[in-house]
Formats: C-alpha cells, sequence, structure tokens
C-alpha cells in the first residue's frame, strides 16, 4: 500500500487553513445526533456539515418519520437518553410544548411511551438553528459513488453534483427488511404483499381483509397496531420461526441491577449470570427487566471481550432470546393484544414458510409448524413482511456503499452484521486497514459493539465520533491511503 502524507495547507481547497468539511450520509437519528454535535463544537475549527438525506426533514428517518399515531416508542420517554450530556431533554420537550398534554395515551403505568413523529420532531427542532445559521447543510439528494482525492472526497450524488468533503461518516442504519425468499417478486409488485414499514401500503389495506404478518418482533406489532388503529375487522395470522414476542415493560420505575463482569466472558457464562441476577431480584420483587437493563448497559464490554466463536454462539442460540427482552413492546400494544384475547383474537404460529403463490385473487400460504412439523395451508388476502434487516447484503442496499465495496474501501464484518470498523468506528478496507478519514456510526456498527441499536447506545458513540473527528482534523498532516 502506498501512503502520501499531505500538509493541510497545501490541498486545494477555498477554505481557511485548518477549517474541515463533514459529510454525514444519511439523515435519522443516527447522522443528525452527530451533525448536532459537530455542531455544538464548531468553535473547534469545522467549516460546514452537510447531511445527505433525501427525506425532507432531518432526525427522524424511517423510525420516526411515520405520521400514524399509533406508532409508539418502545422506551420510556426518561429513559431516551438521547442528547449527550442532557438525558432528560426529550421528556422535558414534550411536557414544554405541550405535546404531552395532547396525547393522553402516552401516559402508562410503565412511564410515558410518545408517539414516534413526536420524537422526530424533537430531533428536528435540535438541528433547527444550527440549519438557520448554515452551519449544518440539509442536502436533499442521495449520494450513488464516492472517489478519494487529494482534497479528500469528492461524493457524487443522483444528479451527478459532486462535492469536495474531508471526511465521511456513514449513518445509513439498518438495511431493509429481506423478502423471504418463498414469496415471488409478482406479490410485492401488485402490492398484494407490503413491508411493515410501508405505512401507505398498509393504509390501502380493506379492513376486512384476511392478513398474514411474517415476522413476530417490533415491526410486526407496529404493523398489528396500524391496522387496528383503522378498525380492521378481518382475521390477523402472525407467524415466525420462534413463535416469540417481545416481552412486557415492568410497571413503575426502578434502576438497572447487576454486574456482569467475567473475567472470560462466554455465551454460558453470561447467560448464568443473568439466570443468577434475575433469580436474585426476583426474591426480592423486583422486576426482570431491572437486571435486562444492567446487561444492556454493559453489553458493548462483554461483546467485544468474547473471542469470535462465542459471538457467533450468542447469535445462534441467544439471540433472538435476547431481543425479545430487550426491545419490550409498549404498554399500549400490550393493552391492544389483552383487548385482541377477548375480543377478536389475533392468531399467532411458530413454523416457517414452505411455499406462496397466487391463488385466484388471494394467495395460498404453505407453511410447516415448528413444533409438531405438521403442514397446514393459509389463505390470506394480503402478506405484511415484518422480518429482519436484510444484513446479508448490507454492502449492496445503497449504491455508494457498494461502489465502496468495489473500490476495497469497505469489507462486511465477519459475523455478517453490518460494515468492518475498528475500535474509532474507522470503516475497514478490504486489505484491514483503518481509514482515518471514513467512519462508520449507528447499527451497522454491531458486528464490532454488538449492543448499538438502541438511542441511548448510539446517543453515546456520537459523542466519542464527534471527539474523534475533531482531533482527526486539528492534526497538522494527513495522510492519504491510495489503493486501500
Amino acid at each position: 500500500m502506498l501512503r502520501i502524507t499531505m500538509s493541510i495547507t497545501q490541498q486545494p481547497r477555498a477554505r481557511g487553513p485548518g477549517a474541515t468539511r463533514f459529510a454525514i450520509i444519511g439523515g435519522g437519528y443516527t447522522g443528525a445526533i452527530i451533525a448536532r454535535h459537530l455542531a455544538e463544537r464548531a468553535h473547534e475549527r469545522i467549516d460546514q456539515i452537510l447531511v445527505f438525506e433525501p427525506r425532507t426533514e432531518l432526525g427522524a428517518g424511517l423510525a420516526y418519520s411515520a405520521p400514524d399515531p399509533s406508532l409508539r416508542l418502545n422506551v420510556a420517554a426518561h429513559r431516551m437518553r438521547a442528547v449527550p450530556g442532557d438525558p432528560g431533554a426529550f421528556a422535558v420537550w414534550l411536557k414544554k410544548t405541550g405535546r404531552l398534554s395532547a396525547d393522553v395515551s402516552a401516559v402508562t403505568d410503565s412511564g410515558i411511551y410518545a408517539r414516534r413523529s413526536d420524537f422526530g420532531d424533537f430531533m428536528g427542532e435540535l438541528l433547527r438553528p444550527h440549519m438557520e445559521t448554515g452551519r449544518i447543510l440539509h442536502v436533499r439528494e442521495q449520494v450513488v459513488s464516492m472517489e478519494r482525492t487529494s482534497a479528500g472526497w469528492t461524493l457524487f450524488t443522483k444528479s451527478g453534483t459532486p462535492t469536495v468533503v474531508d471526511a465521511v461518516v456513514i449513518a445509513t442504519g439498518h438495511a431493509p427488511a429481506k423478502t423471504p425468499f418463498q414469496i415471488p417478486t409478482h406479490l410485492m409488485r401488485t402490492g398484494q404483499c407490503v413491508a411493515a414499514g410501508d405505512i401507505g401500503g398498509l393504509k390501502r389495506i380493506s379492513t376486512d381483509e384476511t392478513i398474514l404478518i411474517v415476522g413476530s418482533g417490533l415491526s410486526a406489532l407496529d404493523a398489528l397496531s396500524c391496522l387496528k388503529s383503522r378498525n380492521h375487522r378481518g382475521p390477523i395470522t402472525i407467524l415466525s420461526r420462534s413463535g416469540l414476542l417481545p416481552r412486557s415493560h415492568a410497571r413503575g420505575d426502578f434502576s438497572p441491577y447487576g454486574d456482569f463482569t467475567l473475567e472470560q466472558p462466554t455465551a454460558i457464562s453470561v447467560l448464568r449470570r443473568f439466570r443468577d441476577v434475575v433469580a436474585e431480584l426476583t426474591r426480592d420483587g423486583v422486576p426482570w427487566q431491572s437486571a435486562m437493563d444492567a446487561l444492556r448497559h454493559q453489553g458493548q464490554t462483554l461483546w467485544m471481550q468474547m473471542p469470535q466463536q462465542e459471538q457467533r454462539r450468542v447469535l445462534r442460540h441467544l439471540r433472538r432470546w435476547y431481543e425479545v427482552h430487550r426491545f419490550r413492546m409498549p404498554p399500549q400494544i400490550e393493552a391492544l393484544l389483552q383487548t385482541e384475547v377477548g375480543d377478536a383474537p389475533v392468531t399467532f404460529l411458530s413454523g416457517r414458510l414452505t411455499k406462496v403463490g397466487s391463488h385466484g385473487d388471494r394467495i395460498r400460504v404453505d407453511l410447516s409448524r415448528r413444533i409438531t412439523k405438521t403442514a397446514e395451508t393459509l389463505e390470506v388476502d394480503r402478506i405484511i413482511v415484518a422480518t429482519g434487516p436484510d444484513q446479508s447484503n448490507v454492502l449492496d442496499y445503497q449504491p455508494f456503499l457498494k461502489n465502496l465495496a468495489d473500490q476495497g474501501m469497505l469489507r462486511p464484518d465477519r459475523l455478517g452484521l453490518g460494515i468492518d470498523c475498528d475500535h474509532l468506528c474507522r470503516a475497514i478496507s478490504l486489505r484491514g486497514n483503518p481509514q482515518p478519514s471514513i467512519v462508520v456510526a449507528g447499527p451497522l456498527t454491531r458486528g464490532r459493539f454488538g449492543e448499538i441499536t438502541g438511542v441511548p447506545e448510539i446517543a453515546s458513540q456520537a459523542s466519542a465520533i464527534v471527539d474523534y473527528l475533531l482531533r482527526w482534523s486539528t492534526q497538522q498532516t494527513r495522510t492519504i491511503e491510495i489503493g486501500a
């Protein structure tokens, strides 16, 4: 590999010496909180922060942009900790703006579970002052390719517009959900099969249709909530391989409890420690959720201490159990499910699809039940796909990611969870070299950090990334890597 060291002041830029321009690709929560944190420290020689996001607003992304009021956060407002240094900012904002008084359903025995769109608006307001000053620039275009040059990076958007920046933060979030291979593509084209996140597609479903939801995580429950908020009367079946649903939140307030420090953590040793802590807590009348929250807070340390073979064991044997306890359903969804059990029950099945095809105007679904191994056939009007993100093709779902991978600038992590990066979030090239001017943020770094899906963990990571970027930008020399 050839390395060329160039002085910052020799780079052909109109900006003054040391003034750095950052590009953040992705304007959801991850990209927005990094942009805001950079802007708050703009006195440290930052020229401009460009956020490339095709959506009309920054800060919401797919997760918090849906206007449907039935879609709620699955974390209580006071636990969001969305702003580094100000953990209660969102809860205070809800009360100050009158959003809480206008949303009486948000208040539950387990805390305040606000509408997702409210959190999106909160993030938008955080960024607005910096956008008005021009420190943060919202570029409503999709980046399709990048090229390394002596001046840094040139980004090309879908319209062909080039933009020169010094460093890039990749914050595009999860890959889209993977459609099960058993579902023919023509069902997606005709709209008979829709993604759980496609609110427009869900709105087009008639209230008397028979529905099959594939997947049983929070996305599936969101889809169910959307349907029921429109008085859906038709039968609904929720199918997943495990048959496991997100667990409920504990009533009242409690603190995380449990020390999961282990000299050489393994999948089985962490599981045993967790069970011991839960047994201790429940004897004292404390909910198991207290132990789960403690495990979550210590999760990154445990994950990074584990050998790769133990990480694989966690993914193979414990992942789904961890997810249903970690990503708990909002109390409003729990109440909905309890109502449905009494009135018009939603059917939950554990099993897998074996064949899906058109049957006249309807869809014929063949499946195999998990426990009994028996075959079963359903006829439905619509399928909603609520499976997890397509992590196996994470470098293919965005054109610029594929472009960088083709250049050898990026590679998937060894566990197949996202993009490979080091402890500073610097992207690792195909040859195994950290790239100082490409930083990966948010869920795409799961392979390195494990627990990095929730807002508090991403907020903490954002602070560390900004610290790194500011240190990097103040260096007197910069190393350009050719043929990474």
